[in-house]
């Protein structure tokens, strides 16, 4: 087999997207989501293979978020480095390498191992994308097109929606190992679309590829210190793990700021205002839909009565609406009026929660659900496309990663409020706590959308794609 390639620059300008180039990284792109769905139906039937291991469940969920927080923003760093075909290819070994792992694996540090090389393996494929997209793009002089990114996150909620029936059917079939051994053939698939579908490497823009291990080290530190420590605040406050993440926080800012190619441009971050509104605003917005979708499965199987079943199927409409709200403009004014609408949506939706707890019912539950997966899918996607008109060209896989980090980040921060309100979560308090926590977080996205309205983001013909404030 021949590698391909490079493609000079205007290659392919009439058609740079075909669906030979599109499938395969949507392909990739549904595998971390899926892999994160999955493994919820097996996770009995491990905990009985295990026996005594009670907390093997909580650590094979979190070691993949926690790879996966970390990896993401590095592997993207690397495809902005090394490239992002190269970088696609050898995550897709790695993953391979996970699903032997879940194979063999007798004890808990294996399978724990096996979960860590899955979510590494997973992790490259969302800023590969995007860094793969924006250089096409910019090679054939044109903007990012909106339907591409909103395809990758239209496949990534039907790969959340997907993963559990489809771990069931496996878990049903081949055993739990069976959730773990699926990753083998779907890397061997992806190995070989990346290889005969995506353009080879071209030299790095920014002159040279050296990476910046010690911020990728102090970045690794004080991320999994801080997530340990949001992990423990459900059962205890774990001052030596906040401590740890707040000093390593600390010492990666000042690290980087005295790189001359950092692996995180924290300058850039303090200089462009429009991007760090944007991580925030993804930060804001996670945190509040997972509250939503950790908390009412257990607080309707409380209030309602609801079997587990039940209370799983009252969350299936999140992932319909967010899939077509994913596939909404978001360009010109119709693009701002649908991220108007969709942050003024997650505004209405945290405080219906309050109403929810006043009037509960399956109906309205159904009704929320429908809401936050339409609030979810537009301003995913939105803040997608946020970040390809303010992130700068030769940083878009980094970028794109610590997009997906800001999502993590979210999600973790959700985690110890819902354990805490619905420790008793009979009757209504518990919700409407809830409603009055998230409801001036789901402010920050309006105020994001404000802010571009002001900026002049939306009234732009083709928006800037500098990284620069217009």
């Amino acid at each position: 087999m021949t590698a391909q390639q490079p493609e000079a620059p205007g290659t392919r300008a009439s058609n740079p997207f075909t669906l030979w180039l599109v499938a395969p990284l949507l392909l990739v792109t549904i595998l971390n989501p899926l892999n994160s769905a999955m493994l919820t139906t097996a996770l009995v039937p491990i905990g009985r293979a295990f026996p005594g291991q009670e907390t093997i469940g909580g650590w094979l969920v979190a070691s993949l978020y926690l790879t996966a927080a970390i990896a993401q923003p590095v592997l993207g760093s690397f495809a902005d480095r090394f490239g992002a075909r190269r970088t696609l290819v050898w995550a897709t070994v790695i993953l391979g390498l996970g699903g032997i792992a879940g194979i063999v694996a007798q004890d808990m540090a294996t399978l724990i191992l096996s979960r860590v090389l899955i979510g590494f393996g997973t992790s490259s494929a969302y800023p590969c994308a995007v860094a793969i997209i924006r250089q096409r793009a910019d090679d054939a002089a044109i903007e990012p097109p909106a339907r591409i990114l909103g395809w990758l996150a239209a496949a990534s909620s039907v790969a959340v929606a997907a993963g559990p029936p489809l771990g069931g059917l496996v878990t049903e079939w081949l055993g739990w190992r069976g959730t773990f051994a699926i990753n083998l053939p779907l890397a061997v698939i992806a190995f070989v679309a990346i290889w005969l579908a995506v353009p080879a490497n071209r030299t790095p823009r920014h002159g040279g590829i050296r990476v910046d291990w010690a911020g990728i080290a102090l970045f690794t530190g004080f991320m999994t210190a801080l997530m340990f420590f949001l992990m423990h605040l459900e059962t205890r406050f774990d001052a030596t793990a906040l401590g740890l993440g707040l000093a390593g926080l600390a010492a990666f800012v000042f690290v980087e700021r005295k790189r001359a190619r950092p692996f995180v441009d924290v300058g850039l971050l303090r200089s462009n205002l429009p991007l760090t509104l944007t991580y925030g605003n993804h930060v804001a917005f996670n945190f509040v839909n997972y509250c939503f979708f950790y908390a009412i499965p257990q607080w309707s199987q409380v209030t309602l009565g609801l079997s587990l079943t039940a209370s799983g199927l009252m969350l299936m409409p999140v992932a319909a609406a967010s899939f077509v709200g994913a596939l909404l403009p978001t360009r010109a004014r119709r693009g701002c009026m649908t991220e108007l609408v969709g942050a003024s949506l997650l505004i209405i939706n945290s405080a219906s929660l309050f109403l929810l707890a006043l009037n509960p019912s399956s109906t309205g539950i159904l009704i929320l659900s429908f809401g936050f997966g339409t609030s979810f899918g537009i301003l995913n996607m939105s803040n997608q496309q946020r970040l390809l008109d303010y992130a700068p060209l030769e940083q878009s896989g980094s970028a794109a990663g610590l997009l997906r980090t800001s999502a993590y980040i979210g999600a973790m921060l959700s985690a110890p409020l819902v354990a805490y309100l619905m420790a008793d979560a009979i009757g209504t308090a518990a919700l409407k706590a809830l409603s009055l926590a998230t409801l001036p977080i789901s402010l920050l996205p309006l105020a994001t959308v404000v802010a571009d309205i002001r900026r002049g983001r939306h009234s732009l013909a083709a928006t800037p794609r500098t990284g620069q404030e217009t």
